[in-house]
């Protein structure tokens, strides 16, 4: 297969509005834990249930962009929520 390549600059980018969108949703939602494996598990099956209805419903790059990035922060949150030590189960 030939398909095209993603640019050094464009992975650039990319983990760019990784980190803006997960500096917005610490100031948007806090700076605190994830309680628990399963409160993570909940969020990013909320998180994907979303970016699925996006995809089905042929949104617009923007959107489904949007929706990816919920998804990436919700995993980077819960990395860091377990990391703490401090998640309970």
């Amino acid at each position: 297969m030939n398909r095209p390549k993603i640019t050094k600059e464009q992975r650039k980018a990319a983990m760019r509005d990784v980190m803006y969108a997960y500096k917005a949703q610490l100031v948007a939602k806090g700076k605190h834990i994830f309680a628990s494996r399963h409160e993570i598990l909940g969020v990013l099956d909320e998180e994907y249930d979303e970016f699925k209805a996006k995809v089905h419903d042929n949104a617009t790059d923007t959107d489904v962009i949007d929706e990816l990035l919920d998804i990436i922060v919700a995993a980077v949150h819960g990395i860091a929520s377990i990391k703490t030590g401090k998640t309970d189960w």
